[in-house]
């Protein structure tokens, strides 16, 4: 008796991790579809786009609160505008509305966000046991 009430403890406290985890996911995926949605709705609008973005980063900085999930938004804040900065230069693709060296100063939250997401689901997927 005593085994089944530690077995009922330990698959209800799986449960809950599972669950946990699965919310972090689909909040990390409505963080990347909002991303996504803000430049969209606001691309005249360049300020209230990066404001917008600014704040959703902010949000899921702290939600996150993990110091590598901070080196990686500014990492790809700062690698992913300068490899479009070159790609505009040689006129591979450019953008309608821009303030910032021919970008939107908002694609460097964008990339940063885009960095950030992809290594924070990375890590909610471990968390479930997914391997390789």
């Amino acid at each position: 008796m005593k085994n089944k009430k530690s077995l009922n403890k330990f698959v209800k406290k799986e449960e809950r991790i599972i669950r946990r985890e699965y919310l972090n996911i689909i909040f990390n995926v409505g963080f990347a579809i909002l991303t996504l949605l803000i430049p969209i709705i606001f691309n005249k609008n360049i300020w209230l786009a990066t404001i917008l973005l600014i704040l959703i980063s902010l949000i899921a900085l702290i939600k996150w609160r993990s110091s590598l999930t901070l080196i990686v938004f500014l990492f790809g804040a700062l690698w992913g505008p300068i490899s479009e900065m070159i790609a505009i230069y040689f006129n591979v693709w450019s953008y309608s509305y821009t303030n910032f060296i021919n970008i939107p100063i908002w694609l460097f939250i964008v990339w940063g966000n885009a960095a950030a997401f992809i290594y924070q689901t990375t890590v909610e997927i471990k968390k479930l046991g997914v391997k390789k």
